[in-house]
């Protein structure tokens, strides 16, 4: 099958997260633990802002979610660097980044603002119970510090294209051009298969184990997120053949027919071995696509 370029078809997307220090080295407990076990290597690491409901976690919480959010809506290209985005997409998820980052950068300023007290706060809830007397505001950024330090950045770029050089490649240049731009285009078809083939798993090897005894539970989510996999591959699959598109059209109605039926799944267990079954045919085709 002739694939298109992937130049017409994504552009490249880099996020670069700037991220505050919250964790510290403990010297006293490290200096304990090297000489009790005489390993120079051991380390004791402890964290700042210990209280989950601390105004610093539920930043970085958020924080988290920009970065799961691009990774869900992108598809691998370069370790550590830039991934590729569907042109198609470009502002659906410009316009979600924008307002995820924007709700992070108010939380750090309303943070910036309270952040002597917060610490206070913090260092009163470590020096509770045993930990009475270890903890103290300087082992913490000073608010100056801790607001430069959280932040998101993106950066669109066009994929590169043999056809963008200005001047002529060599033959050899060009058919390791051409191998490059092949081997991407089977990291994302590959990427779009599995954002299935792991939830599947999931309700397969459910279906499997649930013997729908008392207090036995059979969570909706499994088929949910087999709906969820199939809806994010069907919008990130560039240039999909229609044998591809027909796939996730008949994984999606199955997780959908057995969400609208979970009681007679968890109820009989002829209906989790036929469901078993044509779940297992569909990941062996899946498994199987020419990448």
């Amino acid at each position: 099958m002739q694939h298109a370029k992937l130049s017409d078809k994504v552009i490249l997307v880099k996020l670069t997260q700037r991220r505050a220090p919250l964790t510290k080295r403990d010297k006293a407990l490290t200096n304990q633990l090297q000489t009790q076990y005489n390993d120079n290597s051991l380390t004791a690491i402890y964290k700042l802002f210990r209280d989950i409901n601390s105004p610093i976690n539920k930043l970085m919480k958020k924080h988290n979610e920009v970065y799961a959010y691009h990774k869900q809506n992108t598809i691998p290209h370069i370790d550590a660097g830039p991934r590729m985005l569907p042109s198609t997409l470009y502002f659906e998820y410009a316009q979600e980044m924008k307002q995820r980052v924007a709700v992070v950068e108010k939380m750090a300023n309303q943070c910036y603002q309270d952040y002597d007290q917060i610490v206070q706060d913090d260092v009163m809830f470590r020096n509770s119970g045993h930990a009475s007397g270890r903890a103290n505001k300087a082992e913490y950024p000073t608010a100056e510090q801790f607001r430069n330090a959280v932040g998101s950045d993106l950066r669109f770029s066009p994929m590169p294209d043999k056809r963008h050089f200005l001047f002529d490649l060599s033959d050899e240049d060009l058919a390791e051009f051409d191998r490059a731009e092949a081997e991407l285009a089977s990291v994302a078809r590959e990427d779009t298969i599995n954002r299935m083939l792991k939830p599947l798993a999931d309700l397969t090897r459910r279906l499997g184990e649930y013997q729908g005894n008392k207090g036995e539970r059979f969570h909706n989510s499994l088929m949910e997120n087999v709906l969820e996999g199939c809806a994010t591959a069907r919008k990130l699959a560039i240039d999909p053949s229609p044998e591809l598109v027909q796939e996730i059209n008949e994984i999606e109605q199955l997780a959908s027919n057995y969400l609208q039926n979970v009681e007679i799944i968890k109820g009989s267990a002829n209906a989790r071995v036929e469901a078993r079954k044509k779940l297992d045919e569909a990941t062996e085709r899946l498994s199987a696509y020419n990448f």
